[in-house]
């Protein structure tokens, strides 16, 4: 019994001195604890700041994705401020070792475009916050912000990183495209790119006619030359509440070629869930009711990627009338129309 003990006590210490070493088990001295949280909120800090006129401004985020070539899922660190020679420098690098930052003089062209981030985004209302939880991980890690204006007044605010957050990725979109206009585009989002198309299906609204073309498999009768996988066209007048005539054409030799030549002719980024600038859209109930004035534009390639545009907003129908434009219109001529 008195041997049995030996071996349990010795496990026991064996397992605390494993611990000790390990995880946040093994913090330094006056580090958080894992999982503890770190409140320092100044609750005095105010929510309205006067000036517009930014003096420094410093960020440091996370961002998941590519948003550079050969840089993904990575903490970003941009500011603005003065270097040792007093002239005011926009930097920007991302915090990995095989990136040594760039950095340009900065002018108020910059500054404008962050204030506009900050206006929009209502991050006055964060200042003086400072409330983070430890162990973490890396995309809930510490986020820090800090800007000074020309009046005296700050914003600064410290909390765990949110990779969702709209004001990060504009914050480095602003720094990204304001160096790309100084000559430097190395920090700019993989440009577009699809691959061969697989299949590809449309229901597009114009004008209170909704119409969905995609290819079909017909019934016997309705084939052409023999050909049952045809180009079919249904439609909808929402005026006259009632169905248009099915239409079926052969499928031309080169259409996904044609179809793949409109969509890469058009930024789809936002709507392209395999992209960083990718915009996260929630259907709503009209956009899931076919008879609905709604937009949809679905299409597979052959690398197992695909492209799902579902939308009725406004914004966004905008946004693509070019592209459905020119959709509508190759379809109609295949139709004859």
């Amino acid at each position: 019994m008195k041997q049995m003990g030996k071996t349990i006590l010795s496990a026991a210490l064996s397992a605390l001195t494993f611990f000790s070493f390990s995880g946040c088990a093994g913090r330094p001295i006056g580090a958080p604890e894992c999982g503890g949280v770190t409140d320092k909120t100044d609750h005095r800090a105010p929510k309205e700041i006067a000036s517009k006129d930014l003096t420094s401004f410093y960020a440091h985020f996370f961002l998941p994705g590519e948003w550079s070539p050969g840089r993904k899922d990575c903490f970003y660190t941009c500011d603005v401020r003065k270097d040792e020679a007093g002239v005011l420098t926009a930097t920007a690098r991302a915090d990995i070792v095989t990136s040594p930052g760039i950095s340009r003089p900065a002018d108020e062209s910059l500054l404008r475009a962050l204030q506009s981030i900050i206006d929009a985004r209502q991050l006055v209302s964060k200042n003086g916050y400072y409330r983070v939880t430890a162990g973490l991980p890396p995309e809930f890690q510490t986020c820090h912000f800090n800007a000074v204006y020309a009046s005296g007044e700050t914003l600064t605010f410290t909390e765990n990183n949110n990779p969702d957050a709209e004001w990060t990725r504009e914050t480095y979109l602003a720094f990204a495209d304001w160096f790309a206009g100084q000559g430097d585009d190395s920090l700019l989002p993989p440009p577009q790119s699809f691959g061969p198309i697989k299949d590809c299906a449309f229901t597009l609204t114009d004008d209170g006619r909704k119409v969905h073309i995609s290819p079909v498999q017909v019934l016997e009768k309705d084939a052409i030359n023999g050909e049952r996988r045809l180009l079919g066209r249904t439609a909808y007048d929402s005026g006259a509440k009632k169905w248009e005539r099915d239409e079926y054409v052969p499928i031309p030799g080169d259409y996904t070629e044609q179809i793949l030549a409109i969509l890469s002719a058009h930024d789809l980024r936002a709507f392209d869930y395999h992209s960083v600038l990718y915009r996260k859209r929630k259907m709503t109930e009209e956009e899931k009711d076919f008879f609905r004035p709604v937009l949809q534009i679905h299409v597979n390639f052959e690398d197992g990627k695909s492209l799902r545009i579902d939308t009725n907003d406004a914004g966004d129908i905008e946004t693509l009338r070019p592209v459905v434009q020119e959709l509508l219109a190759y379809h109609d001529a295949l139709f004859g129309e």
